[in-house]
């Protein structure tokens, strides 16, 4: 009897990585989203020789994915104040310098919402002159003060609003005041702005919550602009394009708003220069061998079962026919599956990318058959051709939809076949 392969552990892998020769040139080769699957797997607080051999290009990229939650699917994520102490954490472990480097390199917008959800930064001049004005009493003030977890940065005195974290951030804005002083003052300019909109009236917490809440849609909408250049969807685009969707339409190839807004953008981006090929990618056969990441889904399939969806054997002839065609429908497709990945929730949990593409294929392949023109069976591969040399995927995708919304949301794609990763439905 042969046992099967398991995988290797966490601990293993790491350990497999880090004897892997030309270590730095390697993790610097990784693509940002490997990189953060790689993290994910082996546990940030683990990962600190990772992260300080990664570049502040490679950090940024993989901040956007690691720092920004959602509780479910369709949801719009938000900044993970909490995930943000335990990177700093890691980074401190790695020293100063280091800290200083990264921190210096993130977006300045990023490091001050991240440092203002963790401290109230008072202008100590200007917040006297305030309390004087309003006839405050300066000592007990002081006094209370005082009492509180707190550090001095020239003008500014930082107040913890939590103690988790404390040492660590304090740790990490010195390194940066040493190394960047400018931009630490900066970014405590700000943070003490905001932090004196609460100062100033006790009743003002709702004009401090509202400039924090836009410096945060600020930083979400680069992000979002970042992320919309390697095609990626937004949860509440790809939850509102569901939506609509779902209910039939008599018109389904008249193109949606939101999917024409998704390729109007996308043909204004332009294209990105050839990536130079990786001096050591020995790293890529032993992550996706330990189930790290998986190989990057196929949009046409080897054709090895007996039957084949007519939409793929039609995508073929149409690759074979007209390239330029075959490369739209190829790019919509391609959508539909970001779609599926960031706003339809199966069971509680997103669908992994090979899955989205799948059922993006499966209900694409039912939609096509709706349009098709009912005739001979030999005629159905030439009618299914002509409906998609005339219409766009996300259009059949659209006409199908409101018909298999359920099954696919319940785990269950085309034929009654579970979803990888869920239990059959009983």
């Amino acid at each position: 009897m042969t046992l099967a392969r398991r995988p290797p552990s966490a601990t293993q892998l790491l350990a497999r990585i880090l004897d892997a020769p030309a270590l730095p040139a390697q993790v610097r080769a990784l693509p940002p989203a490997v990189l953060a699957q790689v993290i994910e797997h082996i546990g940030l607080e683990d990962a600190g020789e990772l992260v300080a051999l990664a570049t502040p290009e490679q950090l940024a990229q993989v901040f956007d994915h690691d720092l920004w939650r959602a509780a479910q699917p369709g949801e719009d994520e938000t900044f993970d104040a909490e995930r943000f102490r335990v990177w700093l954490a890691v980074l401190c472990e790695a020293g100063d310098e280091l800290v200083a480097e990264k921190l210096h390199a993130l977006p300045e917008d990023l490091v001050t919402l991240a440092v203002h959800r963790q401290v109230l930064v008072l202008d100590l001049d200007a917040m006297i002159a305030v309390m004087q004005d309003g006839g405050e009493d300066v000592a007990a003030t002081e006094k209370a003060l005082e009492c509180t977890l707190h550090e001095e940065i020239e003008q500014y005195r930082l107040v913890a609003r939590q103690h988790d974290g404390w040492d660590d951030l304090v740790a990490a804005l010195l390194a940066l005041d040493r190394d960047h002083h400018d931009q630490l003052m900066s970014i405590l300019e700000r943070c003490a702005a905001l932090s004196a909109d609460y100062i100033e009236d006790h009743g003002g917490l709702y004009e401090v919550l509202t400039a924090e809440q836009m410096l945060e849609a600020d930083l979400a909408g680069e992000r979002e602009d970042r992320r919309a250049e390697a095609g990626h969807v937004a949860p509440s685009a790809a939850a509102a394009f569901l939506r609509l969707a779902e209910a039939p339409t008599a018109a389904p190839a008249e193109r949606d708003p939101l999917t024409r807004a998704y390729f109007r953008n996308l043909s204004r981006t332009p294209a990105p220069a050839a990536p130079a090929a990786p001096a050591a990618p020995d790293l890529v056969p032993l992550l996706r061998a330990a189930g790290v990441v998986e190989p990057p889904p196929r949009l046409l399939p080897a054709s090895s079962a007996s039957r084949e969806p007519v939409l793929v054997t039609a995508l073929r002839r149409l690759a074979a026919a007209d390239p330029e065609l075959f490369d739209r429908r190829a790019e919509e497709l391609a959508y539909l599956a970001n779609v599926l990945a960031a706003g339809c929730p199966v069971r509680g949990r997103r669908l992994r990318p090979a899955e989205a593409v799948e059922a993006a294929l499966s209900t694409c392949d039912h939609g096509l058959r709706l349009a098709m023109r009912r005739g001979t069976r030999a005629g159905q591969l030439d009618a299914a051709v002509r409906v998609l040399e005339a219409q766009p995927a996300d259009a059949l995708f659209r006409l199908a939809w409101p018909e298999v919304h359920e099954k696919v949301e319940a785990g269950v794609l085309d034929g009654g076949r579970p979803a990888r990763g869920s239990a059959s439905r009983r």
